[in-house]
């Protein structure tokens, strides 16, 4: 199995380059021999193909071999973490800050602590961000813990038990959008659906997800369920509205949805935008020219709305 390459995101989910940190760390010390080396390549290779227990069978192997105990050790936890067992992946991240080096314990600690979290050890959570705070020396990061110490004490008689990993979760799942990794978004969010099924953040997310992936049924049935949960997100109709003008071609329903986002927020430029498209494919020119003027003055210098207006300006006049 092909190594994982130095420029490719690290398997550990640190967000960084490979080269710059799983690698960086064990080329900092002293090197494992040959047949460890390739061992520990193969189940980074598979960790970062979310082959998660094959990948922990072989950093286990090597444990007692490796000469860097805690990269391996790290790696574990993170394979646990990936294949969502949190209790799991406490206990080894809490393996690693017992052998790991210094420089590793504010890392390590602030990891901890989202797996307890995730687990619900909301008490166990707060002493690993605690002793992280202490030991961070990044002003935003000291904001960033601070934060979520106060958001585990005030909640920690909630009856919402899953409200850590809901938002944890949440966020793995914007990053894997920001990376355009849908599939993963949505089994991520689907995953999540199981502990929150109400959840209208969760539900809209995934009904994003489908989006981009093409699977606009479900997208719309998502999406319903979102407004039947929370009608003020007004993104939900506007999605819709884009899915029934775009894929569907049902231009009635389309302008249904812009219009119930616009009575919900009348400055929502784009559903003032998209609502003059669907005016303007239904042969509606004079409302099409209402809707541009409105995106513009909402926004003035939309270039798309003044190209618009200008087309179906034109075209009213000839008809006129």
């Amino acid at each position: 199995m092909k190594p994982v390459g130095r420029n490719e995101p690290c398997p550990c989910g640190s967000g960084s380059k490979y080269k710059n940190c799983c690698l960086a760390k064990e080329a900092g010390s002293q090197s494992d021999t040959e047949e460890v080396s390739q061992v520990k390549a193969t189940a980074f290779k598979k960790m970062s193909d979310g082959l998660w227990m094959d990948a922990i069978e072989d950093f286990k192997s090597i444990l007692d071999k490796t000469r860097q105990p805690t990269v391996a050790l790290e790696a574990i936890a993170a394979c646990y973490d990936g294949q969502e067992d949190y209790l799991m992946a406490a206990e080894f991240y809490e393996k690693a800050l017992a052998s790991g080096p210094t420089d590793r314990r504010v890392d390590n600690l602030y990891r901890l602590g989202v797996s307890r979290g995730c687990a619900g050890r909301f008490e166990k959570a707060k002493s690993a961000f605690e002793e992280c705070l202490t030991l961070t020396k990044d002003v935003n990061q000291k904001e960033h813990i601070q934060q979520v110490i106060e958001q585990l004490e005030s909640r920690k008689d909630d009856s919402e038990s899953n409200f850590f990993l809901v938002q944890v979760q949440l966020q793995r799942a914007f990053t894997d959008l920001e990376a355009e990794d849908y599939a993963s978004a949505s089994r991520r969010l689907e995953n999540l659906l199981c502990v929150a099924p109400d959840n209208p953040s969760v539900l809209y997310n995934l009904g994003v997800c489908y989006s981009f992936m093409k699977r606009d049924d479900e997208a719309l049935a998502v999406f319903e369920k979102v407004v039947e949960l929370n009608p003020s997100i007004v993104a939900a109709y506007y999605n819709m509205g884009q899915i029934w003008l775009i894929s569907k071609r049902d231009f009635s329903k389309a302008l249904h949805c812009f219009n119930t986002a616009i009575m919900y927020r009348p400055d929502y430029v784009g559903a003032h935008h998209q609502k003059g498209i669907a005016y303007e494919l239904i042969g509606d020119l004079e409302k099409a020219v209402e809707c541009f003027k409105k995106t513009l003055e909402l926004a003035p210098g939309t270039k798309m709305a003044e190209e618009n207006l200008a087309r179906v300006s034109a075209s009213l006049q000839k008809n006129n």
